[in-house]
């Protein structure tokens, strides 16, 4: 298949559906030199249906080889679908641990009552053939001072042990983290609770992880209220600094830093790949937005993923980086003059050497990146409705003393991912222009430094 022959709004360098529903990332892993990316996946619905896994592999995160689903409901423990989960690579197999949903018919609130959420198991050699499914946990297994929503493991061994992440929602309306313990990755055993009072009723997609041997812990949080700066989406995503190891008692979470400040970015997963490096992939996606559904939908698919990007701990800041892999430079056709910009379907910006006054960049006569010194803040708006499909504006404030040292942006059909201060900031959003409209670029103030390059589109086979 090539990209190039769908149609205007078919993605040229982020992995989509194809046909149908995409949503969180889920068992990334590599394997004897290939990424496993696997997706939450309804590809007979664009507006979402049935949730089975959706499989691509690369070995290059160029060149995709995508075979359509891995898995779906196929036995009573996961009728309702095969929620999000990971892949544990040992032993060359993939260890797949997914959340097995079952909503039973009848007057439920789905909270307390009518809803079973199984922890399962299935191997596989290649992410194409599953072995026999293998129920693990049920609901009658986790702590009873939580609701029937538990969902989303991730597993990883360290120290002689198996450990498992689960989210959850308390009975009191409070999300957490469950921790379980195995030595065989079959029999697991609940160990403790990772909380952090008063912070939302719902936590997804927990993930543990390691980056310059310090502790973190993402969580996709449900239930924040909104502020002038932060947690602008109705759900957020972001990670906490570990104060101290949450594998001892779980009451060691620190500052909690939101992975992204725009429209489009839920449920990230990590993982390490052979290099050794820790690569961050999230849904470019948001639920129960009120943006509602894509113009996508009209060409048979919706949602994609994010860039894979690499996350490096910042000694000055305390916090992470993300910065698109280094294998995403090879998209790079050739440089181009942003005057030509219009020439184009899809682009790399760098900017940096900014002025010391306010700054404003706009795309597509109708997305604006606007930077006002006297707020130090930048400002997200969408001035076109259509471009923005109902999304408005979002807010970025900068530290005290900080300033914009240098924005890295990738711009797609239909998404706009930009990576300020060396991914110190990201913003992720969708962006819909007209079928026959072309690129176009505005800046008004002090940029020294502009360099623009268009952009190859990945070479996806379809298996």
């Amino acid at each position: 298949m090539s990209i190039k022959e769908k149609k205007y709004l078919t993605p040229r360098f982020h992995l989509f559906p194809i046909s149908g529903w995409l949503n969180d990332p889920n068992g990334l892993c590599q394997l004897d030199g290939v990424h496993h990316i696997f997706f939450q996946y309804s590809p007979d619905d664009p507006k979402g249906g049935e949730k089975d896994w959706g499989h691509y592999s690369t070995k290059d995160f160029i060149n995709y080889e995508f075979t359509g689903v891995f898995m779906k409901p196929d036995r009573p423990e996961d009728a309702s679908g095969v929620y999000s989960g990971c892949a544990y690579v040992e032993d060359n197999k993939m260890y797949i641990y997914y959340t097995g949903n079952v909503k039973h018919p009848g007057d439920y609130d789905y909270i307390l009552e009518g809803r079973e959420s199984n922890t399962i198991l299935v191997t596989s050699e290649d992410g194409i053939d599953a072995s026999e499914k293998r129920v693990l946990l049920r609901s009658e297994d986790y702590p009873d001072n939580l609701t029937l929503h538990v969902r989303d493991p991730k597993v990883w061994y360290q120290d002689d042990y198996y450990y498992m992440t689960l989210g959850a929602r308390k009975k009191s309306d409070e999300g957490c983290v469950i921790l379980f313990k195995s030595k065989d990755k079959i029999n697991w055993k609940f160990s403790h609770f990772i909380e952090f009072e008063k912070f939302g009723y719902m936590w997804e997609c927990p993930d543990l992880f390691y980056v310059d041997g310090k502790q973190f812990l993402s969580v996709s949080p449900q239930g924040l209220e909104a502020k002038e700066y932060s947690f602008q989406n109705i759900y957020q995503a972001g990670y906490f600094n570990a104060k101290k190891d949450l594998l001892a008692d779980g009451k060691g979470l620190g500052e909690f830093t939101e992975w992204d400040y725009g429209f489009d970015f839920y449920a990230p997963q990590t993982y390490v790949d052979e290099k050794k490096r820790t690569i961050l992939i999230a849904w470019m996606g948001m639920p129960d937005a009120e943006y509602g559904h894509d113009i996508s939908i009209d060409d048979g698919w919706q949602h994609m993923l994010s860039l894979p990007r690499e996350l490096v701990y910042d000694s000055n800041s305390g916090k992470l980086l993300q910065q698109p892999v280094a294998e995403i430079m090879d998209l790079r056709e050739e440089k181009i003059d942003i005057k030509n910009i219009a020439d184009v379907d899809s682009y790399e910006l760098n900017l940096s050497e900014f002025g010391l006054d306010d700054f404003s960049i706009q795309f597509n006569k109708g997305f604006d990146v606007k930077y006002n010194k006297l707020t130090n803040d930048l400002v997200f708006s969408f001035s076109d409705e259509m471009l923005g499909s109902n999304r408005t504006s979002r807010k970025l404030k900068l530290a005290d003393g900080e300033k914009i040292e240098n924005m890295k942006i990738y711009v797609d059909t239909c998404s706009i991912e930009i990576f300020i201060n060396d991914g110190l900031y990201t913003f992720t959003t969708k962006c819909f222009k007209p079928k026959d409209a072309k690129n176009s670029i505005t800046i008004d103030g002090s940029i020294d430094n502009i360099e623009a390059y268009s952009l190859n589109a990945f070479n996806v086979v379809q298996r």
